[in-house]
């Protein structure tokens, strides 16, 4: 009965051990995951804001090439209008 004892008393030191090794490891890994999650986020955000930055470009160009197809669809028009007036006047 005495080795019994002994061997219950030698286990539960190893599972008390143990226990402890993880909460130590626990510890150890935490900040090691939470510095690559921030790092993670920072180029995930990183990209995200390039992207954006890019799009904006696209569109003001997009805006832009409009913006003077407009005008000078205006201009043209304002020709036309023009031209018709003098016609009318004229003929």
């Amino acid at each position: 009965m005495e080795t019994n004892h002994k061997m219950a008393i030698a286990g539960s030191g190893l599972v008390v051990a143990g226990i402890g090794l993880g909460i130590i490891g626990c510890v150890l890994i935490v900040p090691a995951v939470f510095s690559w999650a921030t790092d993670l986020f920072d180029k995930g955000a990183e990209g995200l804001a390039s992207k954006v930055e890019g799009a904006s470009k696209t569109v003001g160009t997009v805006a832009g090439t409009l913006h003077r197809s407009f005008n000078e669809a205006k201009k043209a028009g304002v020709a036309e209008l023009r031209r018709g007036r003098t016609g009318t006047v004229d003929g």
